[in-house]
């Protein structure tokens, strides 16, 4: 009988590590095939980097596709850290998207990147390249959207597009300030218990410290994450949930 195949789509290159890495990490030391999938690795499509790409730039200590060969980089050492195959789609950032008929960036600040719909366009292409490309036998698993940045909405509305059987996993660090969004969400969503233990919660630390570029956005300090994902994982974070309709199927 076949492993279970397992394939997590992460909108960047750190999504799925950051928010159910330990998970990862489970599945497949208990023999499964998993692979991690993240769609916005592309490089930006010219050095036109608006002012809010720019800004970001500075925060990686690279720009553009200097910035996106590291991140890239950082994502496979993560990847190796938890078993996991890893596979980056061409789709850009949205730091660096403008949109077709006018030429705007189509985020230019935190405000329109956490408020903003994702292009439609966009959408129904991820949905459309992963919709032949995934296996009729693989577990899918893609972000609850959480926080509403709008490339992890993409990728959500793309994900839900599939006729796939789906998990969502909760947008991490992004979910510390919605706690209770899966039970407001009109999924009708049960959490799908599993024990994670120690070791699980260590390669999940070391994981993500292979993101060396994006620690100081979410800590202060590196010491302070084995307790940040110690305190999540007690309190029921980095698991997955289910739609109560399918579960029961």
């Amino acid at each position: 009988m076949a492993p279970e195949h397992w394939i997590f789509l992460s909108p960047h290159l750190d999504d799925v590590a950051l928010s159910c890495g330990g998970l990862a990490w489970d599945l497949a030391h208990q023999g499964c095939r998993v692979e991690i999938w993240t769609l916005m690795a592309g490089f930006p499509p010219d050095e036109n980097y608006s002012p809010f790409a720019q800004q970001n730039h500075l925060a990686w200590g690279l720009s553009g596709a200097a910035a996106i060969r590291m991140r890239r980089a950082e994502d496979m050492a993560a990847c190796q850290v938890l078993g996991a195959r890893h596979r980056h789609f061409d789709w850009p950032d949205a730091i660096y998207r403008r949109e077709p008929s006018t030429g705007a960036p189509v985020v230019s600040s935190n405000e329109t990147l956490f408020g903003s719909p994702p292009e439609g366009w966009l959408v129904d292409r991820i949905a459309a390249s992963l919709q032949g490309e995934i296996p009729d036998t693989a577990q899918l698993v893609f972000p609850l959207g959480i926080g509403g940045h709008v490339d992890h909405l993409a990728v959500t509305l793309a994900g839900e597009a599939l006729s796939h059987r789906v998990y969502y996993y909760p947008d991490y660090p992004y979910i510390l300030k919605h706690p209770n969004w899966p039970a407001r969400m009109d999924k009708n969503l049960a959490p799908v218990p599993r024990c994670l233990d120690e070791l699980a919660l260590q390669h999940w630390v070391e994981a993500v410290l292979a993101y060396p570029s994006q620690i100081s956005a979410f800590w202060e300090e590196k010491s302070l994450v084995y307790l940040a994902y110690r305190n999540y994982l007690a309190g029921g974070g980095g698991r997955l949930w289910q739609s109560i309709t399918t579960a029961h199927h």
